[in-house]
This record gives C-alpha cells, sequence and structure tokens, in this order.
C-alpha cells in the first residue's frame, strides 16, 4: 500500500479502480475492499475536499467535488478506469462519469449511491447530525447506519473519519449537496452501470433505490444483498470486492 496526503493506492497492475468514499469516511474506508483486489487490479482512493484531512474547497458543489477528483486522477496519469462510489461518493461518481472526456470512465459502480435527484432525510436527523464535531454523534450515526456489528478496527475509522471532516462541508452536504439534483446532466450516460444496494439499508432504503436511483439510471443493474445497512464496504467487505470482481469480469466476457 502506497499514500500521500490524500490518496491512497493498492497494487501496481491490471486495470485501475478509483474508490470514492461516503459522506462521513475518507479513502481508508476502502481499505478492506481494496486489499482484497490489489493482485488483480490497482485500486485509487481519494480523500474528497473537506474529508481525511484533505483542504475543502472554497465553494462546493457536486460539479466541483467531480472537477477535483479529475485533477487529482491527472496529476497520477490515470485516464481510463472504473470508478467505484459509495453513498456520497456515488452521486460525485455519476457526475464524474457525465463530465469525464468519453472513454475515461470504463465502467460506473455505485455502491447504496445517493440519488441522482434529491436524498431524502427526516429533519430531526438532519438537525442531529448538524451537531458537528461531536464524538457521541459520530457514534450514534455510525450506529445507526449499520445492521452488522463492526469490527472494533473499522468501527474506530468510520467514528474517527468522521471527527476529522471540515466543518462547513460537512453542513453543506447535509443542507445543500445531498438536495443538488443531477438528473438532466446523467441522462445521456452510456457506459456499464452496476448499483450494490442492500435491502436492509436504513439510510438509502430500497425505496429509495427503486425509485429515486433505478428509475432515474434505467440502464443499471441492481444486484442487491440482506442483513447489511448502509456502510456496505465496512461490513461486508468480501461482498462488495466480489461483486465489484464479477462486474469487471463480465465485462470481458463481453
Amino acid at each position: 500500500m502506497r499514500h500521500n496526503e490524500d490518496i491512497i493506492q493498492w497494487g501496481d497492475q491490471g486495470e485501475v479502480l478509483v474508490f470514492l468514499h461516503y459522506f462521513g469516511g475518507a479513502a481508508k474506508s476502502w481499505s478492506w475492499v481494496a486489499e482484497q483486489l490489489s493482485n488483480e487490479y490497482k485500486c485509487v482512493a481519494i480523500n474528497l475536499p473537506g474529508f481525511g484531512g484533505a483542504a475543502a474547497l472554497d465553494s462546493p458543489t457536486i460539479k466541483a467535488f467531480s472537477d477535483y477528483v479529475q485533477k487529482e486522477l491527472k496529476s497520477l496519469g490515470i485516464e481510463s478506469y472504473t470508478l467505484i462510489g459509495h453513498s456520497m461518493g456515488g452521486k460525485i461518481a455519476m457526475q464524474l462519469a457525465a463530465d469525464a472526456p468519453k472513454g475515461n470512465v470504463q465502467r460506473l459502480i455505485l455502491v447504496a449511491p445517493s440519488p441522482p435527484t434529491t436524498e431524502p432525510m427526516p429533519e430531526e436527523e438532519k438537525k442531529r447530525m448538524l451537531h458537528h464535531p461531536s464524538r457521541s454523534e459520530a457514534v450514534k450515526t455510525v450506529e445507526n447506519g449499520v445492521k452488522q456489528n463492526l469490527p472494533k478496527e473499522r468501527h474506530q475509522l468510520a467514528v474517527e473519519t468522521q471527527l476529522i471532516i471540515d466543518q462547513s462541508t460537512w453542513k453543506w452536504w447535509i443542507e445543500e449537496g445531498m438536495n443538488q439534483s443531477i438528473a438532466d446532466h446523467i441522462a445521456s450516460l452510456d457506459l456499464p452501470i452496476t448499483v450494490l444496494a442492500s435491502m436492509d439499508d436504513p439510510v438509502m432504503t430500497h425505496d429509495v433505490i427503486e425509485q429515486r436511483v433505478m428509475q432515474v439510471i434505467k440502464s443499471a443493474e441492481l444486484i442487491n444483498t440482506q442483513q447489511t445497512g448502509h456502510l456496505i464496504p465496512l461490513e461486508d467487505p468480501d461482498w462488495i470486492a466480489t461483486q465489484i470482481r464479477k462486474a469487471m469480469e463480465a465485462e470481458k466476457a463481453v
């Protein structure tokens, strides 16, 4: 594993997999998935601006996050890759897939993605989450989002990554980012798209995935699991790694 301040890389051969983390996470959140794939693929995870210690954007928008990731990948000399985004990272991945030069993004894999339209969140939950940073609220956010007990190391990471998020970026996503619709912008996406979701996700529920994701991205293939919550890459990294591998192999077989 190699890393600088804002980018972590596992492996150095095969096709490139680019990972974008969830709201509350960081590049390290992908560690348990990427480690399983690093013998076959070059895995690159990026701290999005304001997360994982990365400098925040002056004026955050979904488009600005997409531009940032494109710039980071260009600096690494990466032009062809599979893009994998979890939750908030899924919404940014959709924007990036639409923004990038044709052929750069070979396929798109979305894990419990924030919808391209708007992400529903009860007002009481928004008020609670705006109490940031607070360790007790960070622990509660993790507990509210999972269905499986996380191993100690993964639980600690899920809490700690919340506590280092830039305050203004945290507030922006809850109050604005999750409500920015990019549905029209991604309407012309023409590439293989896989959506990985849990029937038991308490955040991106089955109804949200069906109505706000699959009804917008009609060409996508939906693959469901059960008995995991919203933090699937931390709860069941084996399943995520297996599904990524299957998606990659399916395209080769065509």
